[in-house]
């Protein structure tokens, strides 16, 4: 059996980034943790935005690549909001996002939730990239 954890960093679910600190609260007479904390470590444990990813949905939409062929299986198949990711980020303001998006329903989805899941080459084509992030 192995040694229950008292600490947990999380990561942002938007940028993938070290987010908050799991701290156990509660123990049992031998000083061990109630709820074991090791399965949170580096994991996405809720869609809360950290600061950083909080500062970029104040100022425009979050853009987060993916790869909708290598998705396709697991996400389909779970029904998981979480495709797989490309490692492309970028952040474009509103007004830039309500000229380029025909589709209503994406368009409210990304004002009102501040943050789209968009195909790595469509992000490409729009120009968002850095050279070196151009292919996959």
């Amino acid at each position: 059996m192995t040694k229950k954890e008292y600490v947990a960093l999380t990561k942002c679910f938007f940028c993938g980034e070290s987010d908050k600190i799991l701290l156990a609260t509660h123990y049992n007479r031998n000083g061990e943790p109630l709820h074991d904390l090791a399965p949170m470590h580096n994991k996405v444990v809720d869609m809360e935005p950290c600061s950083q990813c909080a500062d970029y949905m104040k100022q425009g939409i979050i853009l987060i690549g993916i790869d909708a062929e290598k998705s396709a299986q697991g996400w389909e198949r779970e029904k998981l909001p979480n495709p797989w990711r490309t490692g492309a980020f970028a952040v474009l303001k509103e007004e830039a996002i309500l000229r380029m998006v025909n589709d209503k329903k994406v368009i409210d989805f990304a004002v009102k939730c501040r943050f789209m899941f968009v195909e790595h080459e469509a992000m490409a084509m729009m120009g968002v990239l850095p050279e070196q992030q151009e292919a996959p």
